[in-house]
């Protein structure tokens, strides 16, 4: 049995200066932006919270071939505070700003969970060579603090602002009057939900292992699910799509920080998200032999959520999580790992001897792209996915070469015409109207009534990932222990393009949707273009 307790404390200081969204790069260019978000003042806060664990463990013996290991772990979470009170939260039952120490004693009720773990290991056979083992466990995670930071963010400490383009050239926005704009919108508070409460997983695998001679070979089941995720929402989305009217319009009369005020967008951390994983991993270890050693291993698996990243705001219906389920942004269907080193056997002096060869390839299928309209006006977030009203795109990447000196510029990842994106409202121009050949429509009736996108998230896949990797080793012997390593490494041998996500955003006439403009790392990182490089190294 055993315990701990810890205290995390975090400093944190922002000064903003804003930041601006461009639809296309053509908007870029003409400088109308689709977004710009600001936050005004200073802001800082020491962040504070304690937490204590107990837990209790035991492995029972039952039979020379069976054993169980059985365990308990007691968590408490407590609340953040902020030693000046730096925190204000949104309190809907009041429709007003509140101030940690006046009138509000927490930011949210403290984590108290108790999580059982269960293992079992069985050796079915009497040489030792067959294992089979089984496990569930609960485990619970300390959210990092930046759930509630933005609370630190909030009038009177900061004032943030944030304001959208509904799509028509009259709302675009411009550098000069983007201030401007941002106030006229509301203000945008951002705060955490009081029921909030830290992350809970329940995992569980079986999996059966056998050794083979010098090889091992591994099959499991590995699943979990995951509830009480993190999942910011728009708590004043639209009450209508394409409305006006919002759930909070403004701050109440007696709100003791700005009474009345208009309010815009309200930003909150939620624990209303859950996420599921299923996979099945092979594995395959050889031990060293002649010279020989490879590891290698393939996953095939699956892994759905609500949303995929703590901060990001993704629902489409921020009043709906469920609608927004669908492949985890990270998901990757397959993947192929395999590392094999060979010491060469040559002999004679220290000149021959000592070589050695290590190869690590790496290849997996794509990651999910989200596809969503650039519209804010229907929800009051540009997180509205477009209607899908033909088959979905085939996928064809193809290379887009510059006129002049044929390098490719870009890719097309699926087939596309000039109305793949079409505007239920628009009877002309003809290349805006919906026809047959069209595959997305934005969220519109004939008559101009919006609603939610008939689109699921993340439905399609981009491209995949391959790498292999080499290094070629000689091992010098010097004098007494002492000995050098020559390295020669060569990253991305063959050079193969991995290439980035193609652009989501759905727009008619868009010049970026499908299209991939950059690679999936930046140059010099591992996975980009080829790189060598030579190293030494003395070992005494």
């Amino acid at each position: 049995m055993g315990g701990e307790f810890r205290h995390a404390s975090v400093s944190t200081f922002t000064q903003d200066p804003g930041t601006f969204s461009f639809p296309s790069v053509q908007a870029f260019q003409q400088g109308w932006g689709n977004a710009f978000n600001i936050t005004l003042g200073d802001r800082s806060s020491d962040l504070l919270i304690n937490s204590t664990g107990l837990f209790v463990q035991d492995s029972i013996t039952m039979s020379s071939r069976v054993k169980l290991d059985l365990g308990l772990r007691y968590d408490y979470i407590g609340s953040p505070t902020e030693p000046n009170n730096k925190l204000v939260l949104f309190d809907a039952s009041t429709v007003s700003l509140v101030q940690l120490g006046h009138g509000i004693d927490q930011a949210h009720q403290n984590g108290s969970d108790f999580q059982p773990r269960l293992g079992l290991v069985w050796n079915p056979t009497a040489d030792g060579k067959l294992a089979v083992r089984a496990a569930y466990a609960v485990m619970v995670n300390q959210t990092n603090t930046g759930y509630i930071g933005g609370a630190a963010s909030n009038p009177p400490l900061a004032t943030p602002l944030n304001v959208s383009a509904s799509g028509t050239a009259a709302s675009n926005i411009n550098l000069a009057t983007a201030y401007n704009q941002a106030q006229a919108s509301g203000l945008a508070p951002n705060t955490t939900n009081p029921d909030f409460l830290p992350g809970r997983m329940q995992t569980w695998n079986v999996n059966v292992e056998r050794e083979i001679g010098s090889t091992g070979l591994m099959i499991g089941y590995f699943g979990s699910h995951g509830d009480r995720q993190r999942a910011p929402i728009n708590f004043n989305q639209f009450t209508t799509p394409g409305g006006t009217v919002r759930p909070y319009p403004k701050l109440s009369a007696t709100s003791p920080i700005n009474p009345g005020v208009t309010l815009g967008n309200i930003t909150e951390q939620t624990s209303l998200g859950w996420s599921d994983y299923k996979g099945l991993w092979v594995t395959v270890n050889r031990r060293m032999s002649k010279g020989l050693q490879i590891s290698g291993s393939y996953t095939l698996s699956k892994s759905t959520d609500t949303n995929s990243y703590d901060n990001t705001l993704s629902a489409q219906d921020s009043t709906n999580l469920g609608g927004s389920v669908g492949p985890s942004d990270f998901d990757v269907r397959h993947r192929v790992a395999v590392n094999a080193s060979y010491d060469f056997p040559w002999a004679g002096n220290r000149w021959k001897e000592g070589w050695q060869v290590v190869v690590v390839e790496q290849a997996q299928t794509g990651n999910p792209l989200n596809i969503v309209t650039n519209i804010a006006t229907i929800t009051g977030s540009t997180t509205v996915r477009p209607d899908l009203i033909g088959a979905l795109p085939a996928i064809t990447p193809t290379p887009v070469l510059d006129p002049v000196t044929g390098a490719v510029t870009s890719y097309t990842w699926f087939v596309g015409g000039a109305n793949t994106v079409c505007d239920p409202r628009k009877t002309a121009p003809a290349n805006q109207q919906c026809t047959s050949s069209s595959v997305f429509a934005l969220p519109y009736d004939a008559n101009g009534v919006a609603h939610f996108g008939n689109l699921g998230r993340n439905p399609i896949y981009g491209p995949g990932f391959g790498n292999t990797d080499l290094s070629l080793i000689k091992n010098v012997t010097l004098t007494g222990s002492a000995r050098m390593q020559l390295r020669l490494e060569v990253f991305n041998l063959f050079n193969q393009a991995n290439l980035g996500q193609p652009g989501g955003t759905a727009a008619p006439l868009s010049t970026s949707f499908g299209v991939i403009s950059n690679t999936r790392f930046p140059t010099g990182d591992s996975g980009s273009a080829r790189q060598m490089q030579f190293a030494a190294k003395f070992l005494f």
